[in-house]
């Protein structure tokens, strides 16, 4: 009986605390809904903060640009979106988005303040970094430098025409059979920012080299995913034994690598022979080194590194990639391209910048694989660094804002065939090169991408060097190539094989 008695306590004890936690449960919920429906009264309208199938975020529904895209149509250009309690703010059409980052710049030039990122980068660097006085130093000390090293002068086109020759001799290797490109392309890219960061480039069966591709590539993937929303809303997670961890410990294998290398240069800096970026970088913080508030510091440069390397590296190795792949969907398209190639450039040469010019064909081309392929959806979220009036709202200090690239670059006003993949978007009725204002791939504004310029470069010197040399080719002949994205922040093309036809040999000077 003594047993019974106890044991009917213990129920009843259970029930109360299964009871108590429920009330509790209701309770919590019901003064969130209030405060978030307090919060997001002033906000533009939206789905709700609590719907699963009406956001962006939620992890069943399709890439978030597409959610994006359905849910201007009910809502307009300015709507409001949650990962979980956290409210944000969609900018879309390029009237917009050109409104908000032009004429009302220096307000969106701020980035919002994640506790994850914060704990990432400390708010060092140049791509997270807040507006303030040490990003416009980074920012300003970078393109600085990459101009003395030669951007966008002829001394910078041997460097990549260098690497364009070693990627054209990888793929020549491999003719004969299917293979995938990516690795090859990476490699060629990356070592044309790391001639710039580390003064040399690297073999592409490096160790060390693939070690760092891999890494980055691994952050872009967890960063983009469930997990890196999931500690966005709730930092505590990255604690958690599992998949969030895995974000963090990514993130210190990339700092010990890049700090080695700094640690490299720190033990062979000569200031009479400036090899690259990082000499250049701890030559002017040696100077500056008397100065407490100097914004130069080793963590500055170490997070400067990873976004050169990072912005330089895998947003033109994407675009390459689905040029490749938009080549083998489009075998009369490239055709056209190797035609205009072989009028202008022949095969005695290699590709120049001073021929883009005398390219429009080609050039229209390039251009189309960047809007087409969308590479970055959305740019690097932007906040408002005051009370903001906007649109008929008033923006509190710290809001966060997503500019949907997307929808300038498939806005039906502002194109011919908007749905389409076709060059003549980037051609006048006389077959002329022009440039929509809505082509805005790098963003606009204060936070445009910095590496623009170098990107433009890279993509047509690679771009005609290859279609100079080969002809690309879908394996399966009972298929067509699979044009459909994968989203991991950027839109990449799904893993494919492709197979080459090698045209004339080039002469040894090439």
């Amino acid at each position: 009986m003594e047993t019974v008695r106890l044991l009917s306590g213990m129920a009843s004890f259970g029930w109360l605390d299964l009871r108590t936690f429920l009330i509790f449960l209701a309770v919590f919920l019901l003064v969130t809904i209030v405060i978030q429906a307090r919060k997001s009264s002033h906000l533009p309208p939206g789905p709700s903060a609590w719907s699963l199938t009406g956001n962006i975020f939620n992890p069943r529904t399709v890439s978030p640009h597409v959610s994006t895209t359905e849910l201007s149509k009910k809502y307009g250009n300015i709507f409001t979106v949650h990962i979980l309690w956290i409210p944000i703010i969609i900018l879309n059409g390029f009237q917009t988005i050109q409104e908000a980052l032009i004429q009302h710049g220096r307000e969106f030039a701020g980035r919002p303040y994640v506790h994850m990122t914060d704990l990432l980068s400390k708010g060092q660097g140049i791509i997270a970094a807040p507006y303030g006085r040490s990003w416009k130093q980074q920012r300003r000390f970078t393109l600085t430098v990459l101009r003395n090293f030669g951007l966008g002068r002829f001394a910078f086109e041997e460097k990549i025409l260098e690497e364009a020759q070693y990627l054209t001799e990888s793929f020549r290797a491999s003719a004969g059979y299917p293979f995938n490109p990516h690795a090859m392309i990476t490699s060629a890219v990356s070592n044309v920012t790391c001639t710039i960061i580390f003064g040399k480039r690297f073999h592409y069966e490096d160790k060390k080299f693939i070690q760092l591709v891999e890494l980055f590539d691994e952050a872009l993937k967890l960063l983009g995913g469930f997990w890196g929303l999931m500690c966005t809303a709730i930092p505590i997670i990255r604690h958690i034994p599992g998949p969030a961890r895995r974000i963090f410990e990514n993130q210190a294998l990339i700092e010990a690598v890049v700090q080695e290398f700094i640690n490299q240069h720190k033990d062979t800096l000569n200031g009479e022979e400036i090899r690259d970026f990082i000499d250049v970088y701890l030559l002017e913080m040696e100077k500056e080194r008397n100065f407490p508030d100097s914004c130069l510091t080793d963590g500055n440069l170490l997070f400067n590194i990873c976004d050169l390397f990072l912005a330089g590296t895998e947003s033109t190795t994407t675009t390459l990639r689905w040029g490749l792949l938009y080549m083998m969907a489009y075998p009369d398209i490239q055709e056209k391209c190797r035609k205009e190639i072989d009028e202008v450039i022949g095969s005695s040469r290699a590709p120049s910048m001073a021929d883009r010019p005398n390219m429009p064909y080609v050039n229209a081309v390039i251009h189309e694989i960047q809007r087409f392929g969308n590479i970055f959806p959305f740019s690097v979220a932007h906040s408002t660094i005051q009370e903001t009036k906007f649109m008929g709202y008033t923006f509190k200090k710290g809001t966060l804002f997503l500019i949907n690239l997307t929808s300038a670059l498939f806005e039906e006003t502002q194109w011919k065939h908007p749905n389409q993949f076709n060059p003549e978007n980037f051609l006048n009725e006389n077959g002329e090169f022009f440039k929509p204002d809505a082509f805005i791939p790098f963003s606009m504004g204060l936070r445009a991408c910095l590496g623009e310029k170098l990107a433009k470069m890279e993509l047509f010197l690679f771009f005609t060097s290859l279609l100079q040399n080969f002809e690309f080719c879908w394996p399966d002949k009972t298929s067509s190539p699979d044009l459909k994205a994968v989203y991991k922040i950027i839109l990449a093309p799904r893993p494919f094989k492709m197979q080459i036809r090698c045209r004339k040999a080039l002469s040894d000077d090439l």
